[in-house]
Formats: structure tokens, sequence, C-alpha cells
């Protein structure tokens, strides 16, 4: 059996992954950065997810003192997943991606170390297609904005010091990942508006960008990860759902939502000037979904539903939180 140290388990994709790892007969163990419970209801629902797939460690965050005892104490690992980053609301004009790259990196080459005397040699990195050169669209493929970079500048040196310690080195880059328990963006956007009876709104329609349903990007990363141990060198992996406008895949997710909901699934198209700094087209390149068997990607669709749709006795308006993230550049 494959052991599998994986961090960021709490978050919406770290939950999956974890659950996919398990599935495929890994034994995961999935430090968390703070406690088991601390009142946020998508949390608790994800480490819920993650707890009946891995062993959930609270309070050891990546590169605390905490974990390294911990990895010490342990058996060993085979493989190392980095999938926990220190992103902060990157959205504000004053983030600051150089401390950001920092705190990513603060205790990473003892941990490695430590993991590396025990035998581990492979990492798996979790990265995102708006980092610089990576994924496809417009040239050139610049980091997208202080986030972009401080992921790009975490991945070179992730990789600098997994290499000068024999590790083999896996990338998977993640484009917009939906489904449920996801954080607010444009697709909890559109299901909140249409479970509430309005019209969800497109801030950028004409922008391309790739949606990949979660599971189907847990899977791929799972098998990547696991894959690699048999492997030498460097790879990479960037799973690819639904690489088309964010207009088209509106479009996409209302034809599959109308019959679910029962409502209009209603898109209005705003088309506001996209934000500086943003390419008109970035996605991913490899293709999750045309391997999927019959029939999966209808059950993607209904977990979907299933995920938004309240009990009937409960009215649903869509929060400020919603309404203020209904546009299509969302990571």
């Amino acid at each position: 059996m494959t052991r599998v140290l994986l961090t960021g388990a709490s978050s919406f994709t770290g939950s999956w992954i974890a659950s996919a790892l398990a599935e495929m007969g890994a034994d995961v163990m999935a430090p968390l950065r703070g406690p088991l419970d601390d009142g946020d209801v998508r949390r608790t629902a994800r480490l819920r997810r993650a707890r009946a797939a891995a062993r959930v460690i609270p309070d050891h965050p990546t590169g605390s003192s905490r974990l390294l005892d911990l990895v010490r104490r342990s058996e060993a690992f085979d493989v190392v997943c980095l999938h926990a980053a220190e992103v902060g609301d990157f959205r504000r004009p004053a983030y600051d991606p150089y401390d950001a790259f920092a705190r990513n990196m603060r205790g990473i080459p003892a941990l490695l170390g430590a993991l590396g005397e025990q035998g581990c040699r492979t990492l798996v990195v979790t990265g995102t297609v708006f980092e610089a050169d990576e994924g496809a669209g417009d040239q050139p493929r610049a980091a997208m904005g202080a986030y972009g970079l401080a992921k790009t500048l975490t991945w070179q040196a992730l990789r600098y010091e997994a290499e000068k310690r024999g590790f083999t080195v896996g990338k998977v880059a993640v484009a917009n990942p939906f489904g449920p328990d996801e954080k607010p963006g444009l697709v909890s956007h559109m299901m909140e508006r249409w479970i509430a009876g309005e019209a969800a709104v497109l801030r950028q329609p004409r922008l391309v960008r790739d949606h990949v349903p979660i599971q189907a990007l847990a899977r791929a990363h799972a098998a990547f990860a696991l894959a690699l141990t048999r492997k030498r060198g460097l790879h990479r992996i960037a799973p690819s759902g639904f690489a088309e406008t964010t207009a088209a895949f509106a479009e996409r997710l209302a034809r599959a939502m109308r019959p679910r909901l029962g409502g209009s699934c209603a898109v209005v198209e705003a088309a506001e000037p996209p934000p500086p700094g943003e390419p008109r087209a970035r996605h991913a390149t490899d293709d999750v979904l045309a391997s999927m068997p019959d029939g999966d990607m209808e059950r993607l669709w209904d977990a979907l539903a299933d995920g938004y749709r309240p009990p009937k006795s409960v009215a649903v308006r869509p929060g400020p939180e919603s309404r203020a993230l209904a546009h299509s550049a969302l990571r």
C-alpha cells in the first residue's frame, strides 16, 4: 500500500483528492493547519469527506516543527503531496506575493530533508494554470496577477529543493474546479441565483477559462501522484474539463441544471471590460473528461445539483458574497 502525506485536505480540492487517493488504495495521512472544527460549515463538510478517507491530524501546519516531529515518528511515506498553500486575499491591491512565497516555503527544506531520510523520493506539487508558463492560451503566458506570481515562485523553489535531494517531482496545474462544497465563485453564484429563481450574471462572458468537475480533477491528481512512484525526473499534468468561453460554459451548466432544478436557469451577460493584466484565454491542456465512463458526467451534474438544492422548507436567496463574485475570471 502506497503511503501518502497530503497537506491541504481541508480545502475544497484537497478533500476530494484525499478521497480519490483512498479509493485508489493509498494510505493517506493529512495534517491540517488548524483545528478540526473552526465553525465554518463548508470546511466541516470538506473535512467530513477527508476524514472518511485519511488519518486527519489537526494543528500541524505545513513547515511547522510539529509536522516535522510527526513525520520523524511515522512510518516512511512513499509520496508527499504539497497541496496546502498560503493564499490569503489575493484580490487585495496590497497583496504581497513575496510574503506569500516566503510563507509557503517556511520549513519546507527541513520537511523534505526528513522525508528523504526516511526513503521518500516522490513530491507532487499542486499549482495553477494562472502561473507563468502554465496551461495554454494567449501568449506570452505571464503570471496572472500577484497570486500567479506567488505560485510561480513557490513552484520553482519547491522543485529546486526536491530535485537537489533526488526526488522525482510532479506538478498538477489546476484550472477552475467546481463541485460540491466548493468555495464561492462563478458556479456557486449561478447555482444560488437559479435556486432562488433569479438570473445569473456573467460579467466577463467572453473570457476563455477551464471549468473542470472536481471529481474528475481529483481522480486525475491521485492517479498521477501514485504513478509517479514508478518514475524518475520531472512530470506535469494540467487536468482540463470545459475549456471554453464563460458564456458557453454558463449555457452548458444551465442546460444540465434546468431538468434538475426545475427552473429557467437564466443567464444575463453584463460584458464588463476584463480586469487589467488578465489574458483573454487561459486554460489547462490534459482532457480528463474524454475517458470518463458513460453516464459519469450525468452523475456529476446530479451531485452538483444535490449539493446546492436546499430542503424544501427553506427559502434561499443568494447572499452578498455570491453576488460580489459574479464574474468569470475566478481562480
